[in-house]
């Protein structure tokens, strides 16, 4: 072993000593495995995200719905997206534990509202990672040689659940891996594609709609067709529901190195990547399209359409297989990220059986037991969904909207009472910018929420998150009296010399640097 390997050891160590001495600040010791680095931390992100997993099963519905101009959404989404994105940066980089919402929210508040937000957290992850499957289940099974009907897509939404299941059980350094492979081979895959699609669309393919078709404008891209308000917000399904999870990255905090400074960073670098990148492989997908839209819209799967009619079986191929696995990583990071939360709230004792689910295999280093019980839920959910993506994956996108519109809300109660920690100048901030980024924030989550619930096409998903919320309400009713009763609390939070409240007179941060 060389003087360099002993030197990068030592640091390594020092760093992980000093991210425990930071969580020790929060009242908790080291029990999981701190090995997440920068990249890790950033696939992560970006395999909640998965913009090829969710344009393979929603390109279709969405260019259905209003043709091409359904494109430019994505920017809407990723600039709606982004607000609420920098609030959870200023978070991250000022309470750095596994939890994230929850245990932000707790401390800047109350321990009730906290809870409040844990229900929303855990009723977001869960069902976030079984509409991916049966997203991935209606997509593949005609690739497995299954019918493509909704029981077929729930067995194998059931099969990809369990696998994730496992993955994440063996350890934090084997799902790390396969999320990493998963981003990277998302990242080059669909690239090589666009630019083939891009190139040939400029070159040599004939009869394509070219890159006009971003102003297409009517079902299945028939121009002049009477579209209504609620056509528009269903088309918007496609780049909301994509740009989801990247907050993984925060949740992840006890198992990240230095993660004041790496969560913020890689929630950043995922959302402006994907959001961008959702935009122009949508734009180059439905430019190299042959024919016409209701063509391409009328074939079983439009997304491995394009490919196969512009660039042969082959090339088809590498992208089913691409988006099978993006969807796996996307799986596996929404499984480690609801169970390190149903951890979290386990390891306060504000769960029956608390101590159980709050249990570290001594070796894996994993929370086993959470990671079974988060099983048994998604097996429960994927039965009670009955393969139906959109019944699934509605309740997700609302599920989300409602954990980010909370903490939008505990954000602006706990700034007000002075209660949100500083961080040191080297690490993100919003400075003065906090309060109107926190405003816009919800003011959009309001109006992501409204827009799944309110058309009386999407009444279901009210009624669906209304029963998750009566499942969350009994277990409110035992976490609340744990918390009054002392059997459960929230460690408090030790303060750190450098540290100053929000309501310092530091000059205005911009939300671009430090990254």
């Amino acid at each position: 072993m060389t003087t360099a390997d002993l030197s990068k050891g030592d640091a390594e160590r020092q760093s992980n000593l000093a991210d425990e001495r930071d969580l020790s600040r929060f009242g908790y010791g080291q029990q999981l495995r701190r090995t997440m680095s920068s990249f890790t931390s950033f696939c992560l992100a970006f395999s909640m995200i998965t913009i090829t997993g969710t344009l393979v099963g929603l390109f279709q519905p969405a260019l259905s719905q209003v043709g091409g101009v359904a494109i430019w959404m994505w920017l809407i989404a990723l600039l709606g997206v982004m607000l609420v994105m920098f609030v959870f940066m200023h978070m991250a980089a000022r309470i750095p534990v596994t939890g994230y919402a929850y245990q932000w929210t707790s401390r800047i508040t109350n321990s009730y509202y906290g809870w409040i937000v844990a229900v929303f957290g855990i009723i977001t992850f869960t069902t976030g990672a079984v509409s991916i499957g049966v997203l991935l289940g209606a997509v593949y099974a005609p690739e497995f040689g299954l019918a493509a009907t909704a029981p077929n897509a729930a067995y194998l939404s059931a099969a990809a659940l369990t696998l994730g299941v496992i993955i994440n059980a063996i350890g934090i350094k084997i799902s790390g891996r396969v999320n990493n492979i998963a981003a990277i081979l998302e990242m080059v895959g669909t690239t090589l594609i666009v630019l083939l699609l891009l190139a040939g669309t400029l070159f040599w393919f004939h009869r394509t709609q070219g890159f006009g078709v971003i102003n297409n404008h009517g079902a299945a891209g028939v121009p002049g067709t009477h579209l209504s308000f609620v056509t528009y917000l269903l088309a918007s399904t496609l780049p909301v529901l994509s740009l989801l999870g990247w907050e993984a990255s925060a949740d992840l905090a006890e198992e990240t190195v230095d993660p004041r400074k790496t969560a913020p960073r890689a929630m950043f670098r995922a959302v402006i990547v994907s959001g961008i990148a959702g935009f122009f492989v949508m734009w180059i997908w439905a430019a190299a399209i042959k024919g016409s839209i209701p063509h391409a819209v009328a074939q079983q799967n439009s997304f491995f359409y394009v490919v196969d009619a512009d660039l042969g079986r082959y090339a088809g191929w590498f992208i089913a297989t691409v988006g099978f696995v993006s969807m796996m990583g996307c799986i596996i990071a929404n499984i480690a990220v609801a169970t390190r939360l149903l951890f979290s709230v386990s390891r306060d004792r504000l769960l029956p059986g608390s101590k159980q689910l709050a249990y570290v295999h001594p070796k894996l280093k994993t929370p086993v037991v959470s990671i079974l019980v988060l099983w048994i839920a998604m097996v429960v959910i994927n039965i009670a969904g009955a393969g139906n993506i959109f019944r699934i994956v509605a309740m997700a996108a609302a599920a989300y909207y409602f954990t980010y519109g909370a903490t939008m809300v505990a954000v602006l109660v706990g700034h007000a009472k002075g209660k949100i920690p500083n961080a040191r100048p080297d690490h993100f901030g919003l400075g003065k910018w906090l309060v109107p980024v926190t405003v816009a924030a919800l003011l959009w989550c309001i109006a992501v929420i409204g827009a799944y619930m309110l058309p009386a096409v999407d009444h279901y998903v009210a009624a669906y998150f209304g029963v998750a919320l009566l499942i969350g309400a009994g277990f409110t009713v035992y976490a609340w009296w744990a918390l009054k009763t002392g059997r459960a609390s929230i460690p408090e939070t030790q303060a750190d010399p450098e540290d100053r409240t929000t309501l310092d007179t530091s000059p205005v941060q911009s939300p671009f640097r430090p990254l």
